[in-house]
Parts: structure tokens; sequence; C-alpha cells
């Protein structure tokens, strides 16, 4: 018994050595360019915006049920009865508006400093496909928002509550995935 035990942590040892120096290799041991400034770190606080809104969207999906007579319902009772649910779901509405602007910003000095030239066109790209999909983003859960709810709408209220959860956020990570690993061949001024 103690044998299988010991060949137990051996193997335990050896995968979270490598898992160690996966990590270490490729993002506790890189350095920051030299030239980065908060300013410069909107496309990072862009990446945080989008967790933050896909964590506090998996919360209120427990809760929202895209029904004709159910959706005001359900808001009604995150806001009302749920511990936080007013907080998450305030976070949840605010959450866009932040992320926009930093994309917007994140865009604007990538922009200004020239850095979408050669070799970097497709990171502008695909960045900029990341900022349409943000628009579509805030565009459908602005049409699923409580102000929004009358009779005509909630027909196809099922289908765009669809998109907003599952259609755009998994194209969203598909070009985000492009997008960290054309920079992370590249780098954001030099290799990584």
């Amino acid at each position: 018994m103690a044998d299988k035990k010991d060949e137990f942590r051996e193997v335990r040892n050896k995968e979270g050595g490598f898992l160690k120096e996966v990590i270490e290799k490729n993002i506790t041991r890189k350095l920051i360019p030299k030239g980065m400034s908060w300013f410069g770190c909107m496309g990072g606080i862009s990446l945080v915006a989008f967790l933050v809104q896909t964590i506090t969207g998996i919360f209120l999906m427990f809760y929202f049920v895209p029904g004709t007579k159910e959706a005001l319902a359900s808001i009604q009772y995150i806001t009302h009865y749920v511990p936080f649910g007013w907080f998450i779901q305030r976070i949840h509405a605010v959450g866009p508006h932040v992320m926009i602007g930093m994309v917007i910003g994140h865009m604007v000095r990538i922009f200004f400093k020239g850095i979408y030239r050669h070799p970097r066109e497709l990171h502008w790209v695909s960045g900029s496909c990341l900022f349409i999909l943000t628009l579509l983003m805030y565009f459908t859960g602005n049409l699923l928002s409580v102000g929004n709810m009358d009779e005509l709408f909630t027909i196809r209220l099922s289908f765009l509550y669809a998109v907003h959860v599952a259609v755009i956020p998994s194209i969203m990570g598909l070009f985000m995935g492009m997008h960290f690993f054309m920079i992370r061949k590249t780098g954001i001024y030099e290799p990584l």
C-alpha cells in the first residue's frame, strides 16, 4: 500500500512540476516591456472586464428565464430576493460600458502608436472583430434588459438570449484565442 502512495506522489509531483514549469516559462518569468504604461494595459483590462461579465452572466443564467411572461418576473426575483442579486445584476449592466471604453482606448493607443503595422496587421483585424463582437454583445444584452420587455419582442427573446449567452461569446473566445496567440508570437512591441 505504501508503494502505491509513493508512486501516486511521484506522478503528482511530475505533473505538478510540468505544470509549474509551463506556468513559469510562459507567464511568471516574462518581463514587461520597459515602455509599458497603464494606458498600455487597456487590452488586459478589457480581458478582465470580459471575465467579470462572464462570471456575472453565469450567475444570472441560474435565475433568468427567457420566456414571454417569466423574463420580467425572473429579473425582479434576482433584484429583490437573491442575496446580492441586485449587485451582480448592476455589475453586469454597467460592465459593458467599462469594457467598451477599455477596448476603444486600447484600439486608439494601437492606432496612434502605429503598432498595427507589420508584423501585427492580423492583431488589428482580430481586435477589430473583437470590438464588433463586443458591441453586438452590448446590443443583445441591452435588448434583453427590463426596459425592452414588451409583448411583440418577447417572442424572439429565447433566440436573442441564446445568441447573447452562447453564440457571440463562443465566437469571441475563438477570436481572443487567435489574438492572444498572435501576441505571444510577435509580442506587444517585441516578441515576449
